[in-house]
């Protein structure tokens, strides 16, 4: 398809699976540094070089970035940390991202980690053939998050299912608010007990930690959970699926992890620049004045995506963009964001797939990829496999 067919379409059904995104990405960033799209029936804006990305994270008077989110999930969760700006935000990011601090990661027992992942793999590693994303990396990041929070083991599936009814809010709504209230009416009491009965877990830090004497109410507790669940699992659940993609299409990396523990991390490393889960990232333009970027005046209200698949491909800063090298060594990326609202879950995120990582090569060493064109990752917002079907 023409570039030209592909910006005449909405965003949201852009599909553009493996380099097809990239490609076009390519052509994108010789035409300009922030191009028109549509997105949800409305003019928008796409920006695809690495320094204008850069510029765009770090305006936050132009492109404040609470207003995506209060287009987003907070009309269905509530307010939270992600929808509030200025001093608010600071405040309530503190309250609400203890467990994601670099020094509480380093504390998190990786033995519950491991503990996950080998149940998980307990439960298909007899047959012959799978889906590694029906059978894994789709549910492997919800029970983590969900005993980080203390759910008890046979209530940790119907989690997953709210949580998937909460992230399907845009293109199933009533079942989305169907979620909400169940996930909510459960909360209730759980919230009452971790009052009176502080526990080891992420709900009682929320409830009884302080911040410049403040501490969260009820429906900021439990918009918080709704936001952890579902922003910190599914972006998870698909950075695992293309990890395991580029480690099974890519030559004999597979087998050259399984042999070089040392490797492990650039590896991790290098697939959070190559496909990054969260490929353009919607932002928003003040709503009182027009706001100019890069040379161009954008409208009051308008939607700008920030291209990270685009910049962290973008030749002006990396050497073969296109290629999985992960001898590639220290590389700067734009996958978590940059400045003041860089993402907080990144450090849980690089713990998650190491040891996951680990897991997966000690259990399934002859791990192969049965069709790798029906294995790239797909999508645009969210960008992962949708399938990875496999012999083991």
């Amino acid at each position: 398809m023409s570039s030209d067919k592909i910006l005449a379409q909405d965003l949201t059904q852009w599909q553009l699976p493996g380099m097809e995104l990239h490609h076009f990405m390519d052509e994108m960033r010789e035409r300009a540094p922030i191009v028109p799209i549509l997105f949800m029936g409305t003019p928008s804006w796409l920006i695809t070089r690495y320094d204008a990305l850069e510029h765009g994270f770090k305006d936050t008077v132009g492109l404040p970035p609470h207003r995506a989110y209060q287009f987003g999930i907070a009309p269905l969760i509530g307010e939270n940390f992600q929808s509030m700006e200025g001093e608010r935000h600071r405040l309530y990011r503190k309250l609400a991202t203890p467990t994601f601090r670099p020094r509480v990661v380093e504390k998190i027992d990786s033995t519950m980690l491991e503990d996950a992942a080998n149940e998980l793999i307990d439960t298909f590693i007899d047959q012959p053939q799978v889906d590694m994303v029906k059978v894994f990396t789709e549910r492997y990041p919800y029970l983590v998050i969900a005993r980080l929070l203390g759910i008890p083991r046979d209530e940790e599936e119907q989690f997953s299912r709210w949580v998937i009814g909460l992230l399907n809010f845009n293109s199933e709504p009533d079942r989305a608010y169907r979620c909400r209230d169940e996930l909510w009416a459960y909360l209730d009491p759980v919230i009452g007990d971790r009052h009176a009965n502080p526990r080891d877990d992420v709900i009682s830090q929320l409830i009884h930690d302080e911040v410049d004497g403040v501490s969260m109410d009820e429906a900021l507790l439990k918009s918080h959970i709704g936001i952890m669940f579902s922003a910190g699992s599914s972006t998870t659940h698909d950075s695992i699926g293309n990890l395991l993609y580029a480690l099974l299409s890519t030559g004999d990396n597979w087998d050259r992890m399984r042999h070089s523990t040392a490797q492990r991390d650039q590896a991790i490393e290098e697939v959070l620049r190559w496909e990054p889960a969260v490929s353009f990232l919607p932002r928003m333009t003040r709503d009182d004045e027009s706001t100019h970027f890069e040379g161009v005046d954008l409208a009051p209200n308008s939607f700008v995506f920030m291209g990270i698949a685009a910049a962290n491909h973008d030749p002006a800063v990396y050497t073969d963009p296109h290629a999985f090298n992960i001898n590639r060594g220290e590389c700067k990326m734009m996958t978590f964001g940059h400045g003041p609202r860089t993402c907080p879950g990144m450090h849980l995120a690089r713990k998650e797939l190491r040891v996951t990582l680990d897991i997966l090569l000690e259990r399934l060493p002859q791990l192969k990829l049965i069709d790798a064109g029906a294995s790239a990752p797909r999508g645009t917002i969210f960008r992962s496999p949708e399938k990875i079907l496999c012999t083991l």
